[in-house]
């Protein structure tokens, strides 16, 4: 019979494996624990996955050979990281490896995440109600600031270190790393309801942004029109105001040139460079062309395409036009057969695709003669060219379908089929 003394030690030793196994099982139910707790009390937070990606490199890639392909939603290059929308927030995706490297998403089920922005530091995820910050290195939640429950679609905006969004008749901005409240900007009594599309850092401390002016005014008599504003993004304090055509169609030349149609001139290729400082957004000079289809800017260049057989269906021929005065710089043409897509402007050097014209016959068939192209942004001159993989053609409208470049960042360019979301990718590298 076992005395007093080793029964005790039996007792204690359960006691230990108590303790030991009960602390393994809350250990594993802390992850689970993330997707369970009721609504409102928990974020998902995955956190980083492994050590922060390397940036491909410091600027442009200078002759992109290295192809990876991808299969995202909408997405934004940063880093060595692609940041894409979920239904309930954001994620980050290692652009080497393809896997996912942070999640972050609302828990609540009324929480719907309407849009995002991203900076070399912080991801802001507007929705409805709020706007949330997340760490771009940890994924882990910086901030969040309750807006109140809106009915509109809210969106959010990067620049100068701030987070800007729409409230009811003004801009508001909040700092990226922290959310302090920083500044709000009163609209004008004509824009009681704006709705906000980008915003441009310039120097001396202003931040241009173009607004829609009215965005419910479908339920209303109110004119619905668009406006920039020039912001001192210290104070808030509204500097100017002037207003744009649709800021979609317009395009930032350089650090301080926006170049866009005149408002009001539909029927009319009038096109404007507007020289945008802390004394308003002036016109500097007109674009002598007889049509505005931007396909990049940047640089000091501002890229147009036109169809040289005049239909307007496929882009043949580019023009390339000097932001300080406007002067046709270079031209050309693509071979017979052939048209461009869109492309980006960055380090002086163009990035776009050069493709077979495509009709219907061609949807759900491979593209296997299309190149991407790196183009001197002063002369047009060919740098570089990169004969791409076989890239299958959407059965969309094929007429108006283009292998577009979306992204130069940080050593590494992203391009795709225009306006789909969740098509083939190509990122490439020097």
């Amino acid at each position: 019979m076992p005395s007093m003394e080793e029964l005790g030690l039996r007792e204690g030793r359960k006691f230990l494996w108590l303790i030991v196994a009960a602390t393994a099982v809350c250990l594993l139910l802390v992850p689970l624990a993330q997707w369970l707790q009721p609504s409102g009390e928990s974020d998902l937070v995955t956190g980083a996955q492994g050590p922060f990606p390397a940036t491909f490199g410091a600027e442009a890639p200078v002759a992109p050979e290295h192809v990876m392909r991808r299969k995202t939603g909408e997405r934004v290059l940063v880093h060595g990281l692609s940041v894409e929308s979920t239904t309930d927030g954001a994620r980050a995706v290692n652009l080497r490896t393809g896997k996912e490297y942070w999640r972050y998403e609302r828990q609540d089920e009324s929480s719907v995440a309407m849009s995002f922005d991203v900076s070399e530091r912080t991801v802001v995820i507007a929705y409805r109600e709020a706007l949330v910050g997340v760490d771009l290195r940890t994924g882990k939640r910086l901030w969040r600031e309750d807006l109140g429950d809106g009915e509109a679609f809210r969106g959010v905006s990067l620049g100068a270190g701030q987070a800007l969004t729409e409230v009811p008749g003004a801009v508001r901005a909040f700092d990226e790393r922290d959310g302090r409240s920083l500044w709000t900007a009163k609209t004008p009594k004509s824009c009681p309801e704006v709705g906000i599309y980008d915003v441009y850092a310039l120097p001396d401390h202003v931040s241009a942004v173009p607004v829609l002016c009215n965005v419910a005014s479908l339920d209303t008599d109110a004119e619905q029109y668009y406006l920039l504003l020039g912001v001192d993004n210290r104070t808030g304090k509204a500097l100017w105001q002037r207003r744009i055509s649709h800021p979609r169609g317009a395009v930032r030349g350089d650090a301080d040139t926006l170049a866009a149609p005149k408002p009001d001139t539909d029927d009319s290729p009038a096109v404007q460079l507007l020289d945008m400082s802390r004394e308003g957004a002036t016109p500097r000079a007109d674009l002598d062309t007889t049509a505005w289809n931007p396909v990049g800017a940047g640089s000091g260049t501002v890229l147009l395409a036109t169809d040289a057989q005049g239909d307007g269906n496929h882009d043949t021929v580019l023009r390339a036009y000097d932001t300080e005065d406007g002067r046709l710089a270079w031209r050309l043409k693509a071979p017979p057969g052939q048209e461009y897509g869109s492309g980006v402007i960055a380090d002086g050097r163009v990035y776009l695709v050069r493709q077979p014209l495509l009709t219907k016959a061609d949807a759900g068939r491979p593209v296997r003669d299309a190149e991407l192209l790196v183009l001197d942004a002063g002369t047009g001159r060919t740098l570089h060219t990169l004969r791409l993989p076989a890239m299958t053609v959407p059965a969309d409208d094929v007429s108006f379908m283009k292998l577009d470049v979306h992204q130069v960042t940080d050593g590494a360019l992203s391009l795709s089929w225009r306006e789909l979301w969740t098509d083939e990718q190509l990122i490439i590298t020097d």
